[in-house]
């Protein structure tokens, strides 16, 4: 790899807007083609750096340009993860909302389902007073007419 102090510098592009076909610097700005021009083995050799080259603040990115094809590949693949990323993260926050909405149901019904039993439990007592009610008057037919029976024996 060619030092930094070999290579010469072309204009600079400061758009955040790349086409598939441009490749970024690690500050995800365009990497600008520029060209080694100091005598040297890689003469004329044609590479892509940090668009901050030669400032202070480089990113310290370098590629060959007859290894852009690998650089551009890797770009793809993490664009593509980090759409996929996104799109996971939207569908978890979708879940998070259905999984609150279905825990509230829930405790709604919880709530009915008690409410219900309460109902249960007093309509329960009632027919049971009712039954209590029921026998006592059965009693109290079948005492008259034994009773009377006992009466219109003597």
């Amino acid at each position: 790899m060619a030092s930094h102090n070999s290579i010469g510098s072309s204009s600079r592009s400061r758009s955040k807007q790349t086409s598939s076909s441009q490749v970024v610097c690690y500050h995800n700005e365009i990497a600008p083609l520029r060209t080694v021009r100091y005598d040297g083995p890689t003469k004329g050799k044609r590479f892509f750096g940090c668009s901050y080259w030669p400032e202070q603040r480089t990113c310290g990115f370098f590629k060959w340009a007859d290894e852009v094809d690998d650089v551009r590949d890797l770009q793809h693949l993490v664009m593509e993860k980090e759409t996929r990323i996104c799109e996971l993260e939207s569908e978890m926050d979708m879940m998070k909302d259905k999984v609150k909405r279905l825990k509230a149901k829930k405790k709604k019904l919880v709530e009915e389902v008690e409410e219900m039993g309460i109902a249960t439990t007093e309509t329960m007592f009632e027919l049971k007073e009712n039954n209590t009610d029921k026998r006592l008057m059965l009693t109290l037919v079948f005492s008259w007419a034994f009773f009377t029976l006992v009466l219109l024996m003597k």
